[in-house]
């Protein structure tokens, strides 16, 4: 491969300039959080991910790797050197600096929600009265542009073809330079070159390969090697460490109830925090808050809401069951999509800030879930809706929840981890999650993935058939093991879709219940639920690193009310962390003990 080439530099005019320069910034002012999808690719190359709007600007940028090159750096703040005291969000790669500019997020596409900082004009700052850089008029061939007044040919070099191949105006900038000759620093030739806003291009017409004919300099190596020799956001580190947004560690828990005799929302509250897991995913049911007049009756969960926000706890809502009158219990008509939208548009609106997430339905791969009775015989009646149907269903809700409130996080429905293919009974999760992935409407219309892997009888490093379970029963399928949540992870990244983020939203061990179909939970003693359910965290925090992002167990309080129903060994009792009595499990105190990252 040719030689990168170091773009000179002309030292008279950067003394000129040093003040405007970037320099990071202490107190990072005024520069709002990036907004969801949270997304990650690592680079082995550079021990740097793409991570967020970032990743999607280089994904869409053409020939990224050449034009663009690897990540150097993770996010971090930094002043404008074009607009001194403004300060953006800004990730280095190796040819160019990419920065967010919030204001223009949600319109157009995004499209110009994450631009190239303008490298090219910052080389020729200084340079105006030297022949090749002022303007010219128009010889009306159709090359000039009135914007910077200087043409872009193909002769004696070939850079208005590349220019139009690899991203063009959002990707270089408008030409601030005829071509013209200039030596190479590096090598001490001289070669035909051409300044862009974001650019410099330079030619190579003897190079063998001609990939690489035109070659772009490395300007996000050099800024960072000429001002930032310091900064740690430079440092390589593990995938573990290149996560797009701070790991969400969480509980699933039953906040409802508050009055009666078991519940205690602060005290749950509370424990959550001090088990430093302080996200708790709820579960609500639409049909129980929406009448057909239209009329919301947000009752408690408003109360829900406002103790979860005193106490500092984020909330993931899981939405589920649709009112009769829009085809429920099951998911709604497709006619009552749009009242589905409006009723989420509303949530987020009222919720806005302290409602962080959003789950669009639960296990929609069962056919209990749509229509039938999840609670009898696991899982009566019903029947699975397409995956197609199900992405409708998603994007009627999106919009109007990212227009009340554009940082709240969209997750899909988690599908449950089984291999029967049988619409009255359930979808493998994995055909299920392919023809998602293959919808061009589900990118469209989700922030990050939800998931359940299995678990049953199976300590989570094991899989089938490689490294099986200890048995005799709940053995002999992946859909009994925590690790199927890396087969689901495949056919993601086989369909275009290995960047998002997976939620993991429920997981967990049962340990000794009564429950026809769980009865794998009384071979589980207390212990071993705690070790299982702890390393099950390890494995999605360090070796599913960046591409798992959240973790929801299962669960922290459903001991309490099964208790006071009068069935303490209910197998969602058998899942908890909390005894009936309120006092921890060995689970809660090893999920406590669990370092945080």
């Amino acid at each position: 491969m040719a030689r990168r080439i170091i773009v000179a530099l002309v030292l008279v005019a950067m003394m000129a300039t040093m003040l405007a320069w970037p320099r990071p910034s202490v107190a990072q002012p005024s520069v709002p959080n990036t907004f969801p999808p949270f997304q990650a690719r690592y680079f082995s190359e550079t021990g740097q991910a793409a991570v967020n709007g970032f990743l999607e600007k280089w994904r869409n940028t053409p020939n990224a790797l050449f034009v663009l090159g690897f990540p150097i750096s993770a996010p971090f703040i930094e002043e404008s050197f074009t607009n001194p005291g403004q300060y953006y969000r800004v990730q280095y790669f190796e040819r160019a600096v990419l920065e967010e500019h919030p204001q223009n997020f949600g319109q157009q596409g995004n499209r110009f929600y994450v631009l190239g900082r303008l490298m090219g004009q910052q080389l020729a700052r200084g340079r105006e009265n030297e022949p090749a850089f002022q303007p010219v008029g128009n010889p009306g061939d159709g090359t000039w542009f009135a914007e910077s007044s200087h043409t872009l040919r193909n002769s004696p070099a070939p850079f208005r073809d590349f220019w139009q191949r690899n991203g063009g105006l959002e990707v270089f900038g408008y030409p601030l330079s005829e071509q013209f000759q200039e030596v190479n620093q590096a090598d001490g030739q001289t070669y035909w070159v051409q300044y862009f806003e974001r650019q410099r291009m330079e030619w190579h017409p003897n190079q063998p390969d001609p990939r690489y004919r035109i070659l772009l300099g490395l300007l996000g190596n050099e800024y960072r090697d000429k001002f930032h020799r310091n900064n740690p956001a430079f440092a390589p580190r593990s995938a573990a460490d290149s996560l797009p947004q701070p790991f969400i560690y969480g509980f699933n828990a039953h906040l409802y109830g508050q009055g009666t005799a078991w519940q205690d929302r602060n005290r749950v509250l509370t424990l959550a925090k001090n088990a430093n897991m302080p996200w708790i995913r709820q579960q609500i049911r639409w049909r129980d808050l929406h009448d057909r007049s239209g009329a919301i009756y947000w009752a408690e969960l408003d109360d829900i809401v406002a103790d979860a926000s005193n106490q500092g706890v984020k909330l993931l809502i899981s939405v589920v069951s649709a009112p009769d009158w829009a085809g429920g219990p099951g998911m709604p008509r497709r006619e009552n999509f749009r009242d589905f939208g409006n009723f989420m548009g509303q949530m987020a609106a009222r919720y806005r800030g302290r409602v962080q997430a959003y789950q669009i339905w639960n296990e929609q791969n069962r056919a209990c879930e749509n229509g039938g009775d999840c609670a009898t015989d696991g899982g009566v009646g019903g029947r699975v809706a397409s995956a197609d149907y199900y992405v409708d269903m998603l994007a009627a809700v999106y919009g109007p929840i990212k227009a009340a409130d554009p940082n709240a996080i969209v997750v899909s429905g988690a599908p449950t981890s089984t291999e029967t293919n049988r619409a009255d009974i359930a979808i493998s999760d994995t055909e299920f999650v392919r023809q998602m992935a293959i919808n061009p409407r589900f990118r469209a219309s989700v922030d990050a993935i939800g998931l359940h892997p299995g678990g049953q009888y199976n300590p989570p490093d094991t899989m089938w058939p490689d490294n099986p379970g200890p048995g005799p029963n709940w053995r002999n399928s992946r859909e009994f093991y925590f690790r199927r949540i890396e087969d689901t992870r495949n056919v993601l990244v086989a369909n275009g879709m290995g960047d998002y983020q997976i939620w993991i939203t429920e997981f967990g061990w049962a340990t000794t219940n009564n429950t026809p179909g769980y009865e794998y939970g009384n071979r589980i003693s207390f212990q071993q639920q705690a070790e299982w359910t702890v390393r099950a965290l390890e494995i999605g925090r360090n070796n599913w690193a960046p591409w798992v992002g959240a973790m929801f167990v299962w669960n922290l309080n459903f001991a309490i009310p099964w208790a006071y129903e009068g069935n303490p060994l209910h197998e969602q009792a058998a899942f908890g962390a909390l005894n009936p009595d309120w006092s921890p499990r060995p689970v809660y105190n090893a999920l406590q003990a669990f370092p945080k990252r």
